[in-house]
């Protein structure tokens, strides 16, 4: 399926697919029914960094709360538009007239919107997991608060330590079960968007099994457009009947 995309449009869907760390894998429903917002949009650019590679991705994401869909818009490096929803992810490509459905078993990772859901979490989703609070700490007045997988996945799965400053969460790093990091990811130049201080700059990087760098990722938001009335007509977004669109599973 996937040889019939160009070699950077593979890149790109797989990296939209992949997860910066486990933790999001969180279950989303919980903190849809309590954000406040109902419609997000919000410029974003994207820098990866792998095998002293780096990709560059810029676009516009829109988020239907209550619908729990993402639509992103990217406009470089080539124009696609990318729908998230359950389990499903479509991508269209308008200028090539290609669309590709993407069927999974479980909940697809919502395109680069999962950060911000967690970040409006005290907890990050933890307890939601399975995890329990350890212990916590207080360094240079930011609160750490240190956590344990649940007792039936310690064989999969690490600790994970969060810090929090003002009620925000400003940093997050998993460990795998042998306690080496596998993942770091930072919040920065939180904004105030409805009752939630949304991130506008996330920076994280994946380690491998002895905590070497594997990739480094970047992404920083900017113009965010709450609740606007009408809302967008991106956010109903479908492909053109006329297109075919191939479909896979996995």
């Amino acid at each position: 399926m996937l040889s019939i995309i160009s070699p950077i449009q593979q890149r790109i869907f797989l990296k939209f697919l992949s997860l910066i760390v486990v933790l999001s894998l969180i279950l989303i429903a919980n903190v849809l029914h309590a954000a406040p917002l109902k419609t997000l949009s919000l410029d974003f650019t994207r820098e990866l960094t792998e095998n002293d590679k780096t990709e560059h991705i810029a676009g516009t994401l829109h988020y239907d709360v209550k619908a729990s869909r993402v639509v992103v818009e990217v406009t470089e490096p080539l124009k696609q538009i990318m729908i998230a929803k359950g389990n499903i992810l479509e991508i269209y490509y308008p200028e090539q007239k290609q669309a590709f459905r993407f069927i999974s078993e479980g909940q697809i990772p919502l395109p680069l919107i999962e950060t911000i859901i967690q970040s409006t979490q005290a907890e990050y989703g933890l307890t939601a997991l399975g995890y329990t609070l350890d212990k916590h700490d207080v360094i240079d007045k930011v609160l750490y608060t240190y956590w344990a997988p649940p007792e039936k996945a310690k064989d999969k799965l690490g600790a994970v330590i969060l810090g929090i400053r003002k009620d925000r969460l400003i940093s997050a790093e998993v460990k795998n079960p042998d306690g080496y990091i596998i993942a770091r990811t930072r919040y920065q130049n939180h904004s105030e968007i409805g009752v939630n201080y949304i991130p506008m700059k996330v920076t994280s990087s994946t380690y491998g099994e002895k905590s070497e760098v594997l990739q480094n990722e970047q992404i920083v938001y900017s113009n965010p457009q709450v609740n606007e009335a009408p809302p967008n007509p991106i956010l109903n977004f479908t492909i053109p009947e006329s297109v075919e669109v191939k479909e896979t599973k996995w």
